[in-house]
């Protein structure tokens, strides 16, 4: 009986660890991918920033040469313009990965 006790013990001890332990792993894992989306937000509003000055600092045959030299590990760009105005731009940059990471803008020069 004393044995059988023991074993049972066991048993139970041995799958409240287990479930406290995958419970400690997935709040590491979310912590972690939400630092990466976290740095891949920052990053992609960094680009934002920076293209915007491009675009407000360019003409429009510069933006063209720069978007077909873009390229990015991480990131697709997007710019087009208006065509009854070409001083009115748009602007997306999204992540080439599955993290859903999408800054749009309109753009007045």
């Amino acid at each position: 009986m004393k044995k059988s006790f023991a074993l049972l013990t066991t048993f139970f001890l041995i799958i409240v660890f287990s479930f406290l332990s995958v419970r400690i792993i997935e709040t590491n894992l979310l912590g972690s991918n939400l630092n990466k989306l976290k740095y891949l937000h920052l990053q992609a509003t960094i680009y934002k920033d920076d293209i915007i000055e491009f675009i407000n600092t360019h003409d429009e045959v510069e933006i063209e040469n720069y978007i077909s030299k873009w390229n990015d590990v991480h990131f697709f760009i997007n710019i087009t313009h208006d065509d009854t105005n070409s001083s009115i731009y748009y602007f997306s940059i999204e992540t080439k990965d599955d993290s859903h990471i999408r800054l749009s803008q309109k753009i007045i020069k």
